[in-house]
């Protein structure tokens, strides 16, 4: 006769110290996902306790035994006038998918959620992760918009040597409102910059006195959070001039994520400039 010893799963809310345990488990989660994300751990750090916002009230984990095996890390925020719970990283290490574990993770946070006022849960799943999307269809997240993400090197000098770049510390940014043809996705909205400043840096090109652009980026990982221009200078290089000034700082590619698919000016642009149209997500939403 033979025995199956069966380990048990359990759940946890995320706690601070779980954050070097959380790092390794995502590193192995994502090593052979459709878009690897090779962090280190204080890129990861970054990434989740300041870009993201990390909270352990609304976050999980799952253990099998001692060893940490899947995750849903969240934040919450007032956006697009709603309670929004925004999932911004789940996985489960391959040998374990199959188990439910998001199932339960979302088991264990759902009822809180619900009852703590919350009005909806958004999440991205990249468009070719079938599995992903049957998996929070079945849940009962429907898909809201499709979003492109970018990534390369600017190719076009557009010698734009008329324009004045400087760094400014004026973070009110619905000044930019009109510069810009669609809302960010919920990482990169104002509400989650304004909490983020340490890790953002913000650029605006002047034509003499006048401001005609602006771009805001992470120097560390080369990732950009907000770009806009004036409408009456579109078509001029500027967007093309504040791509390539960010270029210049950070020293590598530049990563561009969550470009609606309506937002076809801006698709158009950055294929323009040599970035390339790399992942495409669904945005999904599940109504509390």
């Amino acid at each position: 006769m033979i025995f199956y010893l069966i380990v048990p799963l359990y759940f946890q809310y995320y706690q601070p110290a779980l954050l070097r345990d959380l790092h390794s488990c995502f590193t192995r989660t994502f090593a052979q996902a459709n878009a690897p994300l090779r962090l280190s751990y204080e890129e990861f750090s970054i990434r989740m306790l300041e870009k993201l916002g990390l909270d352990g009230d609304i976050s999980g984990v799952m253990f099998e035994d001692k060893a940490l095996i899947g995750f849903v890390l969240q934040s919450r925020a007032h956006f697009q006038g709603l309670d929004t719970v925004y999932n911004g990283g789940t996985g489960v290490i391959a040998v374990h998918r199959g188990k439910g574990i998001i199932q339960k993770i979302y088991k264990n946070l759902l009822p809180y959620l619900r009852e703590s006022g919350a009005d909806r849960v958004l999440l991205e799943v990249i468009t070719t992760n079938a599995h992903a999307l049957k998996l929070y269809e079945t849940m009962g997240f429907k898909k809201k918009q499709l979003l492109h993400c970018f990534k390369g090197s600017v190719v076009a000098d557009m010698g734009l040597n008329h324009l004045v770049f400087r760094e400014s510390q004026d973070f009110q940014l619905n000044r930019f409102n009109t510069f810009v043809d669609f809302s960010p996705s919920f990482i990169d909205a104002n509400e989650r910059l304004n909490a983020n400043w340490k890790y953002e840096k913000l650029i605006e090109g002047y034509q003499g006195d006048t401001l005609i652009g602006y771009i805001i980026f992470q120097k560390h990982l080369g990732r950009i959070s907000q770009l806009g221009v004036r409408k009456d200078h579109r078509r001029q290089g500027v967007g093309t001039g504040l791509l390539q000034y960010a270029q210049q700082e950070c020293q590598r590619n530049l990563t561009l994520m969550n470009i609606p698919h309506k937002a076809k000016g801006m698709f158009n642009f950055l294929i323009n400039t040599g970035l390339v149209n790399n992942v495409d997500q669904y945005e999904m939403e599940m109504r509390l």
